[in-house]
């Protein structure tokens, strides 16, 4: 497990192994050490400007939570929520819950509208990072200590 939370924890890591990166097309840089409360990793578009930050809340051994703000609809500012839940299943498996939390800055019926179409989205890059995290973990030598 704690190979597992490693890879979620470290934003050095994260970024290797993340869907999010090559599907927005935004550069990503981290903002502090990476790896402590406080840290985030921060979104550039192609002309440098920043559109968002992902910052590290809340490491347990059980559980790691990041904060985004991010420029949404129309410049819109967003704060979605993610949150990790790591479960031992054995000493060598992990399963891994990761929930996605938003809510676009539209008027009612807008915003259902616009969250119906970006949830598909939203779901399969959750989906694809679930995927990445397990090769990334899978292909990572064990740590030992």
């Amino acid at each position: 497990m704690a190979q597992v939370r490693a890879a979620i924890a470290d934003e050095h890591q994260l970024m290797t192994w993340s869907a999010w990166p090559k599907a927005t097309g935004y550069s990503c840089a981290v903002d502090g050490d990476g790896r402590s409360v406080g840290s985030a990793i921060v979104f550039r578009d192609s002309a440098g400007v920043e559109q968002g930050r992902q910052r590290l809340t809340r490491i347990e051994p059980d559980r790691i939570e990041y904060r985004l703000r991010n420029k949404g609809p129309r410049g819109r500012e967003t704060a979605p929520e993610i949150d990790f839940r790591l479960e031992a299943l054995d000493d060598t498996r992990t399963r891994v819950h990761l929930d996605f939390r938003a809510t676009d800055p539209l008027p009612p019926g807008a915003r259902q509208f616009a969250e119906l179409l970006l949830g598909r989205r939203v779901r399969r890059l959750r989906v694809e990072d679930l995927e990445l995290l397990e090769a990334h973990v899978e292909n990572e030598p064990a740590q030992t200590g």
